[in-house]
């Protein structure tokens, strides 16, 4: 049967339009659907990730994101060290937060203003031919097998009245929907409740207003866990000199009193913050339990982002955690429609293990700092503090590693790189010096050191097979590969791992380790019958 497109988009968050951004530069063609008539204008996610980093520099939107400072740099611009202290003010630990070099080649975290981001990703999502359907709800969804039917409403002549407007069709449709997702009720997948919400948080966002406000506000430069029995709070450094602070809001206090100005200004004066250097630009009460989708995928339909998970903020791993869903999906749904024939839905099932994986370890990991963080009785928190100050380990969770079993040779629970986030760094290919992703492409990537010589080390027909099925290129760094690692650092690599190649997925994890030029074939053989 010929489909409407290739693949449904149902949410136009980040993570939905970052998913028809990947899909569109595969060759798919893509259509997005959004409930909502414009983007929500105001602050929620803050800061960005290395891996979301990356992938928006292989859209090419990253360079325009820097440009309307809607991403900015925080290294070098505030402290790279997070701080647990007490109601004092007196260390109790300290932990590392951000750094010049990620595994991607670029500081580990980011500034953002979300609704800035979304813009430029719908920008580029229209300038590249992806029609974004706002005010376009989806009610439900069927999987026929072969495809899939979207049932949505538009806007009837009533205003708040909705009518129903037909249905598209397609082969694979993402459900990016949030919290509340209909693609995952429509499709019912279930929800595992890890743990309920157990604290509510006052929210508040503030841009300054007078030139060096940053420097005036009490810790203006230093991201913050106050330990305040009395009340909890957190103080985080955001995009253009823009201050998150949060406030645990008491069981005795209601939403709509916390929310009033006086209290609001109330609390941020803590920070030596006031009307005379800031403005509030947005404040909100939430609380967030903890839970996942128990499957992320079911046939030709998966889920990514708040749809497939969600996790208090304490690790700052909800939005970023959803891109890594989206980048792990496209390639999948990109193999699927390019070889129906083939294991793809062997593919789909690995997608949701996977990142189950990594779900369940940050999920439980953000609700155990939730309890840490959260103490007001007195007696508690003198324990809780000198349990920190004698060195009690928060259950900071690996996010770069993937959960087994999956489309890679690793155990999470193993110290072997296989199965984690790969190295980038700048390579040099005919006399052209950029970023590895840049200078190769999308695909698999199969990289030897300078010893081995891939051409030499496999038949002619695993070469071919490698090339069309799963799309891949071969990077030597020797003489003969033409292919020079500028930094050492992808050599280095390959001595601390005592490997001659490595097989690299599209999504930029490690399939495989070759120990041995003698082992790079059946690397190759092993992914390839993955998917037959």
């Amino acid at each position: 049967m010929s489909v409407d497109c290739d693949v449904v988009i149902v949410g136009a968050g980040p993570v939905g339009l970052t998913s028809a951004l990947l899909l569109q530069r595969m060759g798919h063609r893509v259509q997005v659907y959004e409930r909502h008539a414009k983007h929500y204008a105001l602050p929620r996610a803050v800061f960005l990730s290395h891996q979301a980093v990356r992938m928006f520099r292989a859209l090419g939107v990253l360079e325009r994101m820097k440009s309307t400072q809607a991403l900015q740099e925080l290294h070098g611009r505030v402290s790279d060290i997070g701080t647990y202290v007490d109601a004092n003010g007196h260390t109790l630990s300290e932990h590392r937060l951000n750094s010049y070099t990620s595994r991607s080649g670029t500081a580990l975290a980011f500034a953002m203003h979300q609704p800035g981001v979304e813009e430029e990703l719908e920008n580029a999502c229209r300038e590249r031919g992806i029609p974004v359907y706002r005010s376009a709800e989806v009610r439900d969804i069927v999987d026929n097998g072969r495809y899939v039917e979207v049932n949505f409403a538009k806007p009837g002549n009533i205003e708040g009245t909705m009518v129903s407007l037909n249905t598209v069709t397609a082969s694979f449709v993402v459900g990016c929907d949030g919290a509340k997702s209909t693609v995952r009720r429509s499709s019912k997948m279930g929800w595992f409740e890890y743990e309920a919400a157990s604290s509510r948080w006052l929210v508040v966002d503030i841009i300054p207003t007078v030139s060096g406000a940053m420097s005036q506000w009490k810790d203006g430069y230093s991201p913050k866990q106050i330990l305040d029995p009395k009340r909890p709070r957190s103080s985080v450094p955001s995009q253009l000199a823009r201050r998150r602070w949060e406030f645990m809001v008491m069981p005795n206090e209601s939403t709509e009193m916390v929310t009033t100005d006086e209290f609001v200004w109330k609390m941020v004066a803590l920070f030596e913050c006031g009307p005379g250097t800031g403005a509030i630009e947005r404040r909100t009460v939430y609380s967030i339990s903890g839970g996942w989708a128990e499957s992320f995928a079911q046939g030709r339909v998966a889920l990514a982002g708040d749809a497939a998970h969600l996790a208090p903020q304490f690790l700052g791993q909800g939005l970023n955690s959803g891109l890594r869903d989206a980048k792990s999906l496209a390639w999948r749904i990109d193999f699927a429609l390019r070889h129906p024939a083939k294991n793809w839905r062997q593919l789909m099932t690995d997608y949701s293990t996977e990142q189950l994986g990594t779900t369940k370890q940050f999920v439980t990991a953000a609700k155990a700092i939730e309890h840490i963080l959260t103490v007001t009785d007195p007696e508690d928190a003198i324990k809780r503090d000198a349990q920190l100050r004698m060195g009690l380990e928060l259950p900071i969770p690996d996010l770069e590693k993937l959960g087994t079993p999956g489309m890679h040779l690793g155990d999470r629970e193993a110290t072997c790189e296989v199965g984690s986030l790969f190295i980038q760094d700048r390579i040099e290919k005919d006399r052209k010096v950029g970023f590895f992703d840049q200078v190769i492409g999308d695909g698999w990537v199969l990289i030897a050191n300078e010893t081995a010589d891939l051409a030499d080390t496999m038949a002619v027909s695993t070469q071919e097979e490698f090339g069309n099925l799963l799309g891949g290129y071969l990077v030597n760094f020797s003489a003969k590969g033409g292919y020079r690692d500028v930094s050492g650092r992808y050599q280095q690599w390959f001595h601390d791992n005592d490997a001659v190649a490595v097989l690299v997925r599209p999504d930029y994890y490690t399939y495989g380790i070759a120990k041995t030029q003698g082992d790079i074939e059946a690397l190759v053989k092993s992914a390839i019958n993955h998917l037959s």
